[in-house]
């Protein structure tokens, strides 16, 4: 079964033949056989997890383990972190530029709303609770979380916050009147995400 590739899939390969040029095959190996194997174990899971699941959460979790063999696990979870940062950067930076379209950051709310109904719904394995929407104004507490959830299940519940801290990179700043808050997260330990973004009044 060839897995289509990921930004994670593609800067674990790129570590594996950079640092560790030796083993890389193996290391290759380890990884595409660990995200099948977890591929497989997740099939049953609804299109809108999987969408989830195929594009940041298992390989995320396969490159965690697979380079565990090669060095500390904290080492491990900043490689990690790593690469979702860098992938949140380029996102924010994109935003950002689009942002300078005048009277377009007015928008951004409305567009929150519709994606969390749409990509971040109960369907996909969340649980919002919306707490006001409209106005300028999306506020949502997330009570469940696919992230968080899979991590758990997996063994793994601290690399969750690589994927909270890659919202604050996305979101924070993106534009003078765009106020992005939130003060807790689910893969943080709190009991919810309470995510805030809203126009400036």
């Amino acid at each position: 079964m060839k897995v289509k590739e990921t930004y994670l899939s593609r800067d674990f390969r790129e570590t594996a033949a950079q640092r560790f040029p030796a083993q890389a095959k193996q290391l290759n190996a380890a990884f595409d056989a660990r995200l099948n194997a977890l591929l497989a174990e997740n099939a049953g899971a609804s299109k809108e997890k999987q969408y989830h699941l195929k594009r940041q959460i298992l390989p995320g979790i396969a490159a965690y383990e697979t380079l565990q063999r090669v060095m500390p696990k904290e080492e491990a979870l900043q490689t990690v972190h790593g690469y979702v940062e860098r992938l949140a950067r380029t996102s924010h930076k994109q935003l950002a530029a689009l942002l300078h379209i005048p009277g377009l950051y007015r928008l951004v709310p409305d567009v929150f709303v519709k994606s969390t109904r749409s990509v971040f719904g109960p369907a996909a394995g969340f649980a919002p609770k919306e707490l006001q929407t409209g106005n300028g104004v999306w506020r949502v507490d997330m009570m469940k979380c696919p992230y968080h959830d899979t991590c758990i299940e997996y063994g793994c519940p601290e690399l969750c916050r690589c994927f909270c801290d890659s919202d604050d990179i996305s979101y924070t700043g993106l534009h003078p009147k765009l106020i992005w808050e939130r003060s807790m997260t689910l893969g943080r330990g709190n009991d919810r995400c309470d995510f805030c973004m809203k126009v400036k009044k």
